[in-house]
C-alpha cells in the first residue's frame, strides 16, 4: 500500500546522516515520479515546497563552524551549509514524495488505507474533513486578501504587512467559527457514520516500492 511505502521511505530519509546515503532515496524519488506520472501542476507545488522549506531552514546556514563568507546577519559556515542542505533534502524528499503520490492516486485512497490499517477514527475523520474544506478555506482567504488590497491602496509596506497579519488571524478565527456551524449542521442531518470508502487492493507496484524503500534502510 502507498501509505506503508510513504512511512518506510520517510523513515529512511530522516535517518540518513550523509549526502551519499540520501542519493539512493533521491533516485527512488525520481523513480516514483516517473511511475506515478503526476500532472504538470505538481511541478509548481514542488517548487513552492522547495522554496518554503529553504526559507524554513535558512537559519542553519549560520551554525557555528569555519566561516565561509560574511553576511549582515553573521558568518555563513561550512558546517552550516552542510547542515542546511541535509535538512532541505530530507524535508523535500519526504514531503515531495507525499505530494506526488497524493496527486496521482488521490487523497481518498490514502484515507482508505489509513482506515484499513485501523488508524484512530477521529484522526482519519479530521483529515478527511480538512481535505474536503481546504478549497473553501483557500477561497475565503483569497476573498479577504482581495478586500484588503482594495482598501489598503496607498498605505506603506509596514502598515500593509501589519494588516496582512491581522487578516491571517481573522482567517483562522473564521475557520474556527465556521467549523462549529458546519459540525452542528451535520449533526442536525443525522451525521454519525464514517463516509464509505473503497478498500485499497494491494498491487505489485506498491510492493516493489516498499521493498526498494526497505533496501535503502540497509545502505
Amino acid at each position: 500500500m502507498y501509505l506503508l511505502f510513504i512511512f518506510i521511505y520517510a523513515f529512511g530519509v530522516v535517518t540518513r546522516k550523509s549526502p551519499e546515503e540520501l542519493a539512493y532515496f533521491g533516485l527512488l524519488f525520481l523513480g516514483v515520479a516517473l511511475i506515478m506520472r503526476p500532472k504538470r501542476r505538481v511541478l509548481g507545488k514542488l517548487c513552492f515546497l522547495l522554496g518554503f522549506e529553504g526559507l524554513l531552514f535558512i537559519t542553519a546556514l549560520f551554525n557555528q563552524g569555519h566561516p565561509l563568507f560574511q553576511t549582515p546577519f553573521g558568518p555563513v559556515t561550512v558546517e552550516g551549509v552542510s547542515s542546511f542542505f541535509m535538512l532541505l533534502c530530507k524535508a523535500f524528499l519526504s514531503a515531495g514524495t507525499v505530494v506526488v503520490i497524493t496527486d496521482s492516486v488521490g487523497f481518498s485512497r490514502l484515507l482508505a488505507e489509513m482506515k484499513a490499517l485501523r488508524f484512530p477514527r477521529v484522526l482519519v475523520l479530521t483529515l478527511a474533513f480538512t481535505y474536503r474544506y481546504m478549497d473553501l478555506l483557500v477561497d475565503e482567504t483569497r476573498r479577504m486578501k482581495r478586500a484588503l488590497d482594495s482598501r489598503a491602496f496607498g498605505v506603506g509596506k509596514g502598515e500593509y504587512y501589519r494588516m496582512l497579519g491581522s487578516l491571517m488571524g481573522e482567517v483562522l478565527l473564521r475557520a474556527y467559527l465556521r467549523s462549529g456551524r458546519v459540525y452542528r449542521a451535520m449533526l442536525s442531518r443525522g451525521f454519525g457514520e464514517f463516509p464509505s470508502m473503497d478498500e485499497p487492493r494491494p498491487n505489485l507496484q506498491t510492493a516493489v516500492l516498499a521493498v526498494l524503500a526497505l533496501g535503502g534502510l540497509l545502505i
